[in-house]
């Protein structure tokens, strides 16, 4: 009993242990959060860790700690899993600022800066945000859900319309069920498509197997199951497999409905993608950003003065009347110099990871780190492409030989970047100053504005953190041969897709569906790659590119592919064309959302991995996720609609589905933004303007599809010629092409001779394009009922085509001919009202806008880089904070020694240490007779007081 009892004892002296040490981690945290503002994941992971029963099995790191403490040793490097989820809230996830009243110059909240922990935040709510306020993360993001939105509104009401084809096409009329019996449609859920199980074999004389091999593009894939010989009494006839199902009985029903959707659809999206600049300007009004108060100036002088930034707010503020320069940025052309830091630090975070105490490295041991570190085995290099330390310490040592040589060049001044005090500043700025490509001198005729003898070519610039600093003066054509070689790529990758789905297609409609849904899945993932090769001047450039890659590889994979390798007379048949449609649309309704919303790999890193790291960053960066990619998520709801209108007249029923879809999307869209990815750049409208592109070329194919699937409707390329043959009657064994035995057919009296008519028209395109060269020959299989439906959705099919590609092509030519010969940013025609509301609200006002201070990201690390010195702005300027140490300890910068130094004569630097070596006298190699870099990895420059790195200033508003 007393063993039983001093036991109890220790239990309960642990438990009370736990709970203690739990406390008072929670109690060491830096931003002090209330329980109710905390995430469902951080109050779960809290529970867990402090009951006794599952703190040992959920969160090691927790019991390490506590050893530390008995143990007496100190526990101040031990990681917190409390502290990585406060880092995943006030890091990671945006933030509001929590205010007693609104400003009356932005919107219902106020987004905070990355890290906010002076001034007191929350986790934006789902429900509650309201949609105006998503453009805190973007003009393209509140695009991107109100887009959405139309899309579920317009699905929902394209549905009702269609709900009288969806009831015709279940009725015993249509024929799609055999004997009126109900159970005999293999699948309940098909009932309201045009899936036709009624179908028959006729006797075909004239028939042959040349049309039925698809050795040409209009009999292409080869059909086996529509052709069979017969056999009865010696005779050998050719039978063929004819559909049952009539639309006679519907026809002007049909075209009625099919035309008054094709109307209403049309007529939406007209509306929705000409009313996008009214939205544009009412989302941007709403918010306030940087770009709004800020110019880019892409031609800088190459002159010494163009370097100063004093220069440059003097000649602004002299040049033009009661103007007021908050602050200036002047980026350099020193792009290779800012990878290869970067480069260089994320070798040295490789080696660092490789250690059991990543924070006790020194570069000046790295010799000594490859010699404790295990080698890696040599299989390890070849199917995982694991790097040995040596070879990381050798790729370290290279590249900063490489850093310190392009830390000896002169760099000019390649864009300055001039911030004001008022948006009407700016725009009066812009309305001087900006110039058409040609004929500039003509449109600025005041020697006044010109800089030094030189026109400026100035331009409203994309958002602080959608600029890319280390691609933003990259050469035009190296940016050309990157994307050109990333396309080609691209289409080798597309074919790629197409095969394994025709592959797919042969086990499968439902495993061709997987397969499709797989592809769209990992398409992103794999265009993420490719573009890591091409080279943009902001994140925005990149999204686009982005996004119509994988456009391409959706719409593709998704419609096209599955359309072309599949023979046309399976269009209808059961087990093909239309349960395949159904398998895309039932996974994208169930699968795609459920990855989405539990995102199993997250999960797994923040509940799994995150507790069993050895260190805080490592816990960390468990907690890093995925960026908010709208570029990505905008081309599943075009690849969603195309594929909704491109099948809807023979699947009608997919309007229901993508009315589900785009609903789910669209909470679900709000919810990854606001809970679960990480905070990206402030995304610009380019990817909203191409998806206008694509929302007409859907449009198109609306319009095209469906006069074609009416009019080659039933897909079996089966006509009667009436003639009766005494002699076929009776009945036939019949053996299909591919060898398979079919059940006797039987024909009587009343049976008809068939023969072969390609009603594939699509493939038959005449020239020109007229009802009557579409038509012609279809009087075969098209009975006059349905030939007047048919004509009127030919015409409305090529006026369709006509109106969107004048409508693109109009477009193309107006805003090359702007760019080219006219551009006016038209002050003047602004009301008095108008003028006063961009004088209302001043940059030094404002919280949640920020300077354009040059930064990068560098995967793995916790927080960007700066670029440039920062000592000349206030630092709530830059964007973000880090409250566990100060901006010096991430610039960049310092990683010179010599900027470092200089840097130190005047006041204190708190960088670490441990990224650059020590003098090593010994052991110096040179680059082109200059001494660059010490034995152990430290840049030497030559001493050139000239600027190496991007300069940056503000100054204090004047009253």
């Amino acid at each position: 009993t007393d063993s039983e009892s001093n036991s109890s004892k220790r239990v309960m002296f642990m438990n009370e242990t736990l709970r203690q040490r739990s406390l008072r981690t929670i109690g060491e945290t830096t931003y002090k959060d209330e329980f109710d503002d905390m995430t469902l994941g951080r109050k779960t992971a809290r529970a867990l860790s402090s009951l006794s029963c599952t703190s040992n099995c959920y969160n090691p790191a927790e019991r390490q700690k506590v050893d530390a403490d008995e143990e007496s040793s100190s526990s101040k490097n031990a990681p917190s899993l409390d502290k990585a989820w406060e880092y995943f809230e006030h890091q990671i996830l945006p933030r509001r600022l929590v205010k007693d009243k609104t400003d009356s110059c932005l919107g219902k909240y106020d987004r905070a800066e990355v890290g906010e922990h002076i001034k007191k935040t929350k986790l934006y709510p789902v429900w509650s945000t309201p949609i105006d306020d998503m453009a805190d993360f973007g003009v393209g993001v509140v695009l991107h859900f109100s887009t959405i939105r139309f899309l579920a509104i317009l699905c929902f009401v394209a549905a009702c319309i269609n709900i009288p084809n969806m009831v015709f096409f279940a009725s015993e009329e249509y024929g799609s069920k055999v004997r009126g019996n109900i159970e005999s449609k293999s699948d309940w859920y098909l009932i309201g498509s045009a899936l036709c199980l009624n179908t028959q074999w006729e006797a075909c004389p004239t028939c042959t197997e040349e049309p039925w091999e698809g050795d040409t593009w209009q009999t292409f894939p080869r059909a086996e199951d529509r052709l069979a010989t017969g056999l009865k009494d010696g005779m050998e006839v050719k039978f063929i497999k004819r559909n049952l199902c009539d639309m006679n009985g519907t026809s002007l029903m049909y075209g009625i409905l099919t035309i008054s959707s094709l109307v209403i659809v049309s007529i939406a999206f007209y509306y929705w993608i000409y009313s996008q600049k009214k939205r544009i300007r009412l989302y941007d009004d709403a918010e306030h950003s940087s770009a709004d108060y800020t110019i880019e100036i892409k031609n800088p002088p190459k002159i010494e003065s163009s370097l100063s930034p004093d220069v440059w707010k003097q000649w602004f503020e002299t040049t033009f009347d009661e103007l007021e320069v908050a602050g200036c940025t002047i980026a350099l052309d020193n792009e290779k110099l800012v990878n290869a830091v970067a480069k260089r630090r994320s070798l040295i975070l490789q080696l660092q990871n490789e250690l059991e105490n990543p924070e006790d490295f020194d570069i000046d041991n790295m010799e000594s780190y490859v010699n404790q570190l295990e080698k890696v085995p040599k299989w390890k290099k070849i199917l995982c492409f694991a790097t040995s330390p040596d070879d990381i310490v050798k790729a370290i040592i290279k590249e900063t030989e490489y850093v310190a040589e392009l830390a000896s060049k002169d760099y000019g001044v390649a864009s300055v970047f001039l911030t004001f005090q008022t948006q009407g500043q700016q725009r009066m700025v812009l309305d001087e100053l900006l110039v058409p490509t040609f004929f500039s001198s003509r449109k600025l005729n005041d020697e006044k504005y010109m800089y030094e003898g030189k026109i400026l070519k100035v331009c409203e610039p994309a958002e602080p953190s959608d600029i890319r600093w280390g691609d933003l003066n990259i050469w035009t054509p190296i940016r050309v041969l990157q994307i050109l070689v990333t396309t080609l790529v691209s289409l080798a990758l597309i074919i790629g897709g197409g095969y394994i789905i025709k592959y797919a297609r042969t086990v499968s409609p439902g495993f061709a569906g997987y397969a499709i849904t797989t592809l769209n899945l990992i398409t992103p993932t794999i265009v993420r790659m490719l573009t890591t090769i091409e080279s943009h001047p902001n994140e925005s450039s990149c999204l686009a590119s982005k996004y119509l890659k994988i456009t391409a590889f959706r719409w593709t994979n998704t419609a096209l592919i599955y359309w072309v390798i599949t023979p046309f007379t399976d269009t209808l048949a059961d087990g093909k064309l239309v349960e395949s449609i159904f398998s895309v649309f039932v996974l994208d309704v169930t699968l795609t959302p459920i990855l989405q919303i539990f995102d199993i790999w997250g999960f797994l890193k923040r509940h799994c991995f995150a507790p069993r790291a050895t260190h805080q960053r490592k816990m960390n960066l468990f907690f890093k996720s995925g960026t908010c990619d709208i570029g990505e998520r905008s081309t599943n709801a075009t690849r969603i609609m195309f594929f909704t209108l491109f099948y809807s007249a023979i699947f009608p029923g997919g309007f229901i589905f993508a009315f589900v879809i785009f609903s789910m999307m669209y909470w679900l869209d709000k919810f990854s933004v606001l809970r679960k990815w990480e905070q990206g750049p402030m995304i610009g409208t380019s990817v909203a303007k191409i998806s206008n592109i694509f929302y007409l070329l859907a449009l198109a194919a609306y319009a095209i599809m469906t006069f074609n699937n009416y009019a080659m409707f039933p897909f079996d390329n089966v006509c009667e010629n009436g003639i009766l043959i005494d002699d076929y009657i009776g009945e036939w064994s019949l053996t299909r092409m591919d060898g398979t035995y079919v059940e006797p057919v039987e024909l009587t009296e009343d049976s008809s001779e068939y023969f072969f008519c390609n009603q594939n028209i699509l493939r038959k395109f005449q020239f020109p394009p007229t009802p009557m060269n579409f038509l012609e020959d279809t009087s075969d299989w098209i009975s006059a009922r349905r030939e007047t439906t048919a004509n009127t959705l030919a015409w409305f099919m090529i006026v369709s085509v006509v109106i969107i590609a004048f409508t693109i092509g109009l477009h193309t030519i107006v805003k090359v001919f702007k760019h080219l010969f006219w551009m006016d940013y038209k002050m003047e025609k602004m009301t008095e009202e108008e003028r006063t509301n961009l004088e209302k609200c001043r940059f030094c006002d404002l919280d949640e806008i920020k300077l354009y201070v040059p930064q990068t990201k560098i995967d793995g690390y916790m927080f960007p880089f700066l670029l440039c010195d920062v000592d000349e702005i206030d630092d709530q300027m830059i964007g973000w904070s880090d409250p566990d140490s100060d901006y010096d300890t991430h610039n960049i910068i310092f990683d010179i020694p010599q900027i470092a130094e200089k840097k130190s004569a005047s006041r204190e630097l708190s960088t670490d240490d441990a990224f650059v070596s020590d003098t090593n006298e010994e052991h110096f190699e040179v680059v082109d007779g200059i001494e660059v870099v010490d034995g152990n990895g430290a840049p030497i420059v030559d001493g050139n007081d000239a600027p190496i790195f991007s300069i940056i200033k503000s100054w204090n508003p004047v009253d």
